[in-house]
């Protein structure tokens, strides 16, 4: 046999796995089991009746798919949950079945909450629970949102449910996520309010539009208050009381006038004012910058707030 036979063959045996892998059999009702990790909580029994009544008229139009059997014969249900039931209801021995080793974890739970919600929408308890576990599985939002074919706004709004207090999480029956996710987040500023208008639906519910009239009427009557700001750090009082020193690095927390030295200008008294630092000669010849306050005409002090002695000459 050449090459491009064995090969012919080869694909021959791989395309009748795969046929044999996606049979459709008839197994026992009685040797199947429900998936525990099912998202779907609860199954709306009037819709299983009718369901059962078009079972029983027309058969299962569409095969289950589950899981080969365990070491005691027994499948597990991966999609189908809803017309397995339905088929119990009709009285069927047998379900139309594909038996097709599935993946496990949050690949699966995605797989079902896509098959659950094309076919009777999950509740929002039920997304709400089946994302937390994805997320919980090491799914980011970005990855489920393509996983579900659902945007990433949606899936973030579920995600923040695992975050909201007991009283929000228990409204989620009674109110679309959106305006529970608002509501959480107005809590931050508002938690007394918030709390007390949930408590006020009572099993009546309310609408986006309701919830965020009111959200926009509490932060107009009663604004969020503005958080403390931090106290601005104080200079040090000085400790140095050399006169140069402090001239150079104080700095007050209230005006000081600056220092003035009396002068007489065509007979008539006046005010020179002086830079904080000046330099003086002595008559040694020696220079020293020194603090204007601490100098004036011989015998007479400059008017100056404060006032020091001035320092001997150094050496």
């Amino acid at each position: 046999m050449g090459k491009f036979d064995e090969r012919i063959e080869e694909f021959g045996l791989l395309v009748g796995d795969h046929e044999r892998a996606r049979r459709v059999e008839d197994i026992e009702l009685a040797c199947i089991l429900p998936d525990p990790g099912n998202p779907r909580r609860s199954f709306d029994d009037d819709a299983l009746a009718e369901l059962a009544a078009s079972i029983a008229s027309r058969g299962v139009l569409q095969p289950i798919t589950v899981t080969p059997p365990d070491a005691n014969g027994m499948h597990r249900i991966s999609l189908g949950e809803r017309r397995f039931r339905a088929s119990q209801l009709a009285g069927l021995a047998t379900i139309p079945a594909i038996v097709v080793p599935v993946g496990e974890g949050v690949q699966l739970l995605a797989d079902q909450i896509v098959e659950n919600d094309q076919r009777a929408n999950l509740s929002s308890v039920e997304l709400a629970h089946a994302i937390a576990r994805m997320l919980k599985g090491g799914m980011n939002q970005v990855e489920i949102a393509a996983a579900l074919g659902r945007s990433k706004q949606f899936v973030s709004l579920y995600a923040a449910y695992g975050d909201m207090p007991a009283y929000l999480k228990a409204a989620l029956p009674f109110a679309p996520i959106r305006l529970l996710y608002d509501l959480h987040r107005t809590a931050r500023d508002y938690p007394a309010e918030v709390e007390a208008y949930v408590a006020s639906w009572g099993d009546a519910g309310a609408t986006l539009a309701a919830g965020s009239r009111f959200i926009a009427e509490l932060k107009q009557t009663h604004p969020a208050p503005v958080p403390p700001r931090a106290p601005v750090a104080q200079p040090l009082a000085p400790t140095d009381r050399d006169p140069v020193r402090s001239g150079l690095t104080d700095k007050p927390s209230a005006p000081i006038r600056s220092p003035r030295l009396p002068v007489l200008v065509d007979g008539f008294p006046a005010w020179l004012p002086l830079a904080p630092l000046v330099t003086v000669i002595f008559e040694d010849g020696r220079e020293r910058e020194v603090a204007a306050s601490s100098i004036g005409p011989t015998g007479e002090r400059s008017e100056a707030l404060p006032t020091t002695d001035p320092p001997p000459p150094r050496s």
